[in-house]
């Protein structure tokens, strides 16, 4: 039966609750996660696919509006059987509210082929970590390093954690940014710092929380999680120098991972890794996880004018517009 598409814009509670409940381990199709959008900024809106029974397929999508373009970012894409019907909608609903900006994201996709072309801008291979919770013994599925690092963090005296406070904001925000400034050090290309108003806004609406590991007073390790019904995502982490000597981030996922499998969540999504940054996808395969690949896209949906002024704006910026 063929489905039909819809986008709702500031969606009610009740759609936004069938959609969460259509994929309950995906962090970023939740109402708390709607309310840490909203509170950086953006409207939220909802797009859909419903047949004869009812909904289908949906995510979250938002939209922030700009003097020269408006952006539309959907963060986690659903599985799509006809990405036709699904993206004819979204551009069509573009249309309607001047977007000419799709940015299509797969974080906690289960998985997305962007096999769409029309409008394209930019395409990107990428791939995520996910731990399968529902295993009944996490530490088999570690390998050897891993129990290693683990075993020295308990020989060093760390334990866990989980403290939303104010303190521990603060010490998650300056422990990440340090470990995406070593990551800077060793070549790789970030271009985005962890914000402790993104970190506030995540905690204050209950879509994630601080786990971080501790000696005494000081803490070694850190990670915010996006939190669902029966999923949970690493938001963002970081550890101290001597965290890492000690195995302190390969101990603060596994003892994430044991007490999320006791709250009955079934997926642990380990986050990204991109292709240039082995040791982190060594880290992250070495807990057990499973590699899956992904993609994301960007899309120019203005006229020919707008595209022609976005592009001369870019230039005079010193950038340069994909095509």
């Amino acid at each position: 039966m063929p489905c039909t598409f819809s986008s709702v814009l500031n969606p009610p509670l009740g759609l936004v609750n069938k959609i969460a409940g259509l994929t309950p381990e995906n962090p970023f199709y939740t109402p708390e996660y709607l309310e840490v959008r909203k509170r950086l900024g953006a409207e939220g809106c909802a797009l859909a696919l419903d047949s004869n029974d009812g909904l289908v397929r949906g995510c979250l999508a938002f939209l922030t509006r700009g003097k020269l373009n408006s952006r539309l970012e959907i963060t986690s894409l659903p599985v799509l059987e006809d990405q036709e019907i699904f993206w004819d909608g979204v551009f069509r609903f573009c249309r309607e509210q001047n977007i000419s900006v799709v940015s299509a994201y797969t974080f906690a996709s289960a998985e997305a082929a962007i096999t769409f072309a029309e409008k394209r801008t930019s395409h990107k291979m990428r791939s995520e970590y996910r731990l399968d919770l529902t295993q009944p013994d996490l530490w088999k599925v570690m390998n050897r390093r891993s129990h290693r690092l683990i075993k020295t963090a308990r020989s060093a005296g760390l334990t866990i954690r989980r403290s939303n406070d104010h303190n521990a904001r603060e010490i998650h925000v300056s422990l990440a940014n340090l470990s995406l400034d070593r990551r800077r050090g060793h070549g790789n290309s970030i271009d985005y710092s962890i914000e402790m108003e993104d970190v506030n806004a995540f905690i204050n609406c209950g879509a994630g929380e601080l786990v971080q590991v501790i000696r005494g007073d000081e803490v070694h390790a850190t990670m915010l999680i996006a939190r669902s019904r029966t999923g949970a995502y690493a938001q963002s982490s970081g550890t101290s120098t001597d965290g890492r000597e000690m195995g302190a981030s390969h101990f603060l996922f596994y003892e994430t991972a044991c007490f999320l499998k006791a709250e009955s969540v079934t997926v642990f999504n380990l986050g990204g890794a991109d292709e240039h940054s082995k040791g982190l996808q060594e880290f992250k395969l070495g807990l057990g996880s499973k590699r899956i690949q992904l993609e994301s896209a960007e899309f120019f949906t203005g006229g020919a004018l707008k595209r022609i002024v976005t592009g001369a704006v870019s230039l005079v910026k010193g950038g340069a517009m994909p095509i």
